[in-house]
């Protein structure tokens, strides 16, 4: 091609690029947004509480786990919404990966969820599994679960590491402390005052538990909480 075409070529091109700069700048701006949009709803999942989780529907109640756990430091690797052989996704820290199954339930979470996450520590090659819920576990849940070596998080557990998040203290400490508390134990005896055991709300039972430091992760009634120092 004669030297004299190719120059006309590239005045062209040139002349063209610049004449739709109103275009790319356009493009751009909508990128930006889109990418500030994302960053805004990742940051405002990490901060909704345990009731905005309540509200939730299942695929948001994944995403938002996402976002804690990439605020915790973790690598998350989503798995297909469909078909993801019971992992919605799978997180990995110090060389250690984990299968995660999220159930946003009303109800309290069955076997299955846990018969789940042990077929996908085997298809995701991950030696550990974890099941968190906004609600609790059935005894069968709890016995299977314990049997297999899969960690649970319930209703309390994930409130707790919503208040580390929060508070800046460790994941590690939330985690120990899931695994070595009586799952069923809390699904039970937790629900009432440690005075006078009587039974106690869902709001009442949330406030003591987000209030660590004057209550010591014990549940009061309304009439005992008045007798605790601020």
């Amino acid at each position: 091609m004669p030297l004299f075409q190719t120059k006309d070529i590239l005045l062209a091109f040139v002349k063209g690029f610049f004449t739709m700069w109103q275009l790319w700048l356009f493009l751009g701006i909508l990128a930006l947004i889109k990418l500030a949009y994302l960053l805004w709803n990742k940051n405002r999942l990490v901060k909704s509480g345990i009731y905005e989780i309540d509200q939730m529907d299942g695929l948001t109640f994944e995403k938002y786990l996402e976002a804690l756990f990439e605020k915790l430091g973790y690598r998350v690797e989503r798995t297909q919404y469909f078909g993801d052989y019971g992992a919605d996704f799978v997180t990995s820290k110090d060389g250690i990966k984990t299968v995660i199954q999220a159930k946003r339930y009303k109800k309290k979470v069955g076997i299955k969820a846990v018969q789940e996450a042990v077929a996908a520590k085997g298809k995701y090659g991950c030696p550990e599994a974890m099941v968190i819920t906004n609600s609790f576990y059935s005894k069968a849940a709890i016995e299977l679960a314990k049997a297999n070596k899969v960690e649970l998080w319930n209703r309390n557990h994930l409130a707790k590491a919503l208040l580390s998040i929060k508070k800046d203290s460790p994941i590690t400490e939330v985690r120990q402390e899931a695994a070595a508390t009586d799952i069923q134990q809390v699904t039970t005896e937790n629900d009432v005052c440690v005075i006078c055991n009587k039974p106690v709300s869902e709001k009442v039972k949330q406030y003591c538990l987000s209030n660590k430091q004057r209550f010591n992760g014990n549940i009061y009634c309304y009439d005992h909480q008045r007798n605790r120092k601020s």
